[in-house]
């Protein structure tokens, strides 16, 4: 299951590397088409919109992954490590439970209210957009699974800064 995790980690960092590399090749286009030559590009701005909004929920969901998001612990901390390790399985089932039911079913019905939408300057389907969410929610639900499995909080949580 390592393997596994270990493929898919580097699927989304290559991914959002492609994506941010992307949104600023056409933000940079933006600002030339807009400032030099003095006709604004609405189909970068909407591509970079749609890019934008799968760049951060593929990273939150990498972010996920690694276990480096932002956490609260000082009400962790003062508890014993077998209720540490309680609270971190508790925390997983709660994130499991999220990303089932609000990204990938509320994901999914979200698209199927925006399929016959098309975006202005692109003409590209909204549900095109919206795939992000049931998308990054199957990584979500994957990770959360390896941590349940694992069963032991990773170095990096336990490294976490102090908020």
């Amino acid at each position: 299951m390592s393997n596994i995790k270990k493929y898919i980690d580097k699927g989304l960092l290559v991914l959002t590397g492609i994506l941010i590399a992307v949104m600023s090749v056409l933000s940079i286009w933006q600002v030339i088409a807009r400032y030099i030559l003095n006709t604004p590009s609405t189909v970068s701005e909407e591509v970079i919109r749609m890019l934008l909004i799968w760049f951060a929920l593929t990273s939150a969901a990498y972010v996920f992954g690694q276990q480096k998001h932002i956490a609260i612990v000082f009400i962790k901390e003062k508890l014993s490590p077998k209720a540490q390790l309680a609270l971190h399985r508790l925390s997983n089932v709660i994130l499991l439970l999220v990303a089932v039911v609000l990204m990938i079913w509320g994901g999914i019905q979200v698209i199927n209210l925006t399929l016959t939408q098309a975006a202005p300057s692109t003409g590209i389907s909204m549900a095109w957009m919206y795939g992000a969410l049931p998308i990054s929610g199957l990584f979500i639900i994957f990770y959360a699974i390896y941590n349940l499995a694992v069963g032991e909080m990773t170095s990096a949580e336990e490294g976490s800064e102090q908020l």
